[in-house]
């Protein structure tokens, strides 16, 4: 009996042995894994940049090109608001000529030109000029909008390609304690429990994983909406997202007042309305209208008759008196209501700019302490803490249970560190976005 079970307690102690060589050799296997992809992924070539799919959005986007036809449509309003009406010709023809002494007058051509009050025209010129760069503005607006989505989009889509590969990392972690379970189970050193504990996590990963590739497929199909392409087009993104940098809250605020399009947009219909009061005054007053008759004369019957035939010119001045000023002064009015319409909308947009760009700023520090937090402590130590549970739980003196947990907290933290870093970068999109950092240049 003794000798029995000293024999028990040997085989006892060498599958111990063997269980805790398993154990490291897995750990150290799947290290060599995690460190070779960290190796091989910045060798990755990948052909297009954020900036370059934000180029292409640019070129093919459907709105975005309904908005730059807009624009150039408004750019052509100069050339019919800032003319002279078109003159008036007319003929006349004598059915019964009239007798003069110089002969009958058989027919008449009149030229008039209507004048508008002096600078009506430059006012009219100034609108239409204003009105264009109000709509380049609007166009400039949605540009940087769809900048922004293209870029979101493509940040949401690499949080989830890194949130699946981490996924699958801890699948195969796992997976290998799936196997250590049940070696260990089959040697009566753990339950039938720990088996079954491994199992449902390893089958909710799974579940997990197939979720994130619906919602990359989602995703994919959202970008290349907004690039205008098929749905079957690739998306290759960047291989890593770097440091961002943002100015100081007083210099972002300066830029926005500066260059924020819709900001600029607002104070061009302003500018508009104040144009269109002084153009409103100016038709209180009267227009003045220029013209010339020129008559054809027949030869008299008269003998002896000084320049007989000879045919008359005739210049002609009139005015258009506005007696009925009443619309005109509706008008002015009007305008005036308008002005202060957009002055309001310009307080109310400045306001609601700055409390924008002080959610991005809190969201931007959140994240940037959250990655510094889960990069540089919480993973380190919830790592430190698996590895001692695991050397413990091959001689038997570790909860299994716990070892579980802890590795469905790695693996959190893991993703929020993720979820950290795509954050930050979609807060500084969104600064970009309202100051206006990718504007283009009118004048170019």
């Amino acid at each position: 009996m003794r000798e029995e079970q000293r024999s028990r307690n040997i085989h006892y102690s060498t599958l111990n042995k063997q269980e805790r060589n398993h154990s490291a050799y897995l750990l150290y296997s799947l290290r060599l894994i995690s460190l070779l992809v960290l190796v091989i992924l910045p060798f990755t070539t990948y052909a297009q940049s954020i900036a370059d799919y934000q180029q292409e959005a640019a070129e093919n986007n459907p709105e975005l090109k309904s908005k730059y036809q807009q624009y150039l449509s408004a750019l052509e309003e100069s050339s019919i608001m800032g003319t002279l009406p078109d003159p008036e010709v007319s003929f006349s023809y004598f059915i019964k000529p009239i007798e003069t002494r110089l002969g009958p007058q058989q027919g008449r051509i009149s030229v008039s030109q209507m004048l508008p009050w002096f600078g009506s025209l430059r006012d009219q010129r100034s609108v239409s000029d204003i009105r264009a760069k109000a709509s380049f503005e609007s166009f400039q607006e949605s540009r940087n909008r769809i900048f922004l989505q293209v870029e979101q989009t493509l940040l949401e889509i690499y949080e989830l390609d890194e949130s699946i590969r981490l996924a699958k990392e801890n699948q195969m972690i796992l997976n290998s304690l799936v196997e250590l379970s049940l070696s260990r189970y089959e040697t009566d050193r753990a339950t039938q429990v720990d088996v079954l504990r491994a199992q449902i996590e390893e089958e909710d990963l799974n579940i997990q994983i197939e979720l994130l590739q619906d919602n990359r497929e989602v995703l994919l199909q959202r970008m290349n909406e907004l690039l205008n392409r098929s749905e079957s087009s690739k998306i290759i993104l960047p291989d890593s997202l770097g440091e961002t940098e943002i100015n100081s809250r007083e210099e972002l605020m300066a830029q926005i007042q500066q260059q924020n399009p819709n900001l600029n947009r607002l104070r061009y219909q302003e500018a508009s309305s104040k144009e269109m009061r002084s153009l409103a005054q100016k038709q209180n007053r009267p227009g003045i209208k220029l013209g010339v008759d020129y008559i054809f004369t027949g030869e008299t019957d008269m003998p002896n008759v000084a320049n007989s035939g000879e045919d008359a010119l005739m210049v002609m001045a009139g005015f258009k008196v506005p007696l009925f000023g009443k619309k005109n002064n509706a008008k002015v009015q009007q305008s005036e209501r308008n002005i202060q319409d957009v002055q309001f909308q310009i307080s109310s947009r400045e306001n609601s700019l700055q409390t924008e760009l002080d959610a991005s700023l809190r969201d931007y520090e959140d994240a940037q302490r959250k990655f510094t937090l889960y990069n540089q402590k919480q993973i380190q130590r919830i790592t430190q803490a698996i590895d001692i549970m695991m050397e413990s739980y091959s001689s038997d003196s570790s909860d299994f249970e716990e070892i579980l947990r802890m590795q469905r907290k790695k693996l959190e933290y893991q993703l929020k560190r993720i979820q950290s870093r795509t954050v930050q970068h979609k807060a500084a999109a969104y600064i970009d976005y309202l100051t206006g950092k990718k504007n283009l240049n009118l004048n170019n």
